[in-house]
């Protein structure tokens, strides 16, 4: 990638052109926050249909979450990625109405691979979840277009 290309202006447009084809996002209340090269954060609240039997916020649901904002960040550089493998950590229960933070952020990113850092916070800045996703790369553009629009030529990958 040309140096120079504005990465974080790359991120935020990668952002919004994923967002509206993001149906699981969206159906979920995630709002993306801001991105920027290498990092990314997300808000989502508590609902009651992602509670489970514990009447706490379902795990899969605070992972898909944390998965979400995951996705953002290893395509802010427009070069489509995948999750490769996830794990979580849940550290305290997250309940109805609790305003979750989701903040991603690159741990080593080489070639075609990567490893990404998610820290969920609530809204006393309580860790409720701590996340770690390893991504790959595949061909083509995460928004089709775009590097054009940068000013990116050559391979995707």
């Amino acid at each position: 990638m040309s140096d120079t290309v504005d990465h974080d202006a790359l991120a935020a447009a990668v952002a919004e052109g994923m967002y509206p084809r993001d149906k699981a996002a969206q159906a979920m209340g995630i709002e993306i926050i801001e991105a920027k090269a290498g990092t990314a954060t997300a808000k989502m609240t508590v609902r009651d249909d992602m509670l489970n039997f514990h009447g706490t916020c379902h795990g899969g649901m605070m992972f898909a979450f944390a998965g979400s904002i995951l996705a953002y960040v290893i395509n802010g550089d427009n070069r489509a990625a995948v999750a490769q493998g996830c794990s979580i950590t849940y550290t305290r229960p997250a309940h109805l109405n609790d305003q979750l933070t989701a903040i991603c952020k690159v741990v080593n990113q080489a070639g075609r691979s990567g490893v990404y850092d998610v820290e969920v916070t609530n809204q006393n800045s309580e860790i409720v979840a701590l996340f770690r996703g390893q991504s790959s790369k595949i061909k083509g553009e995460a928004v089709p277009g775009l590097n054009k629009q940068f000013g990116i030529y050559g391979t995707t990958n």
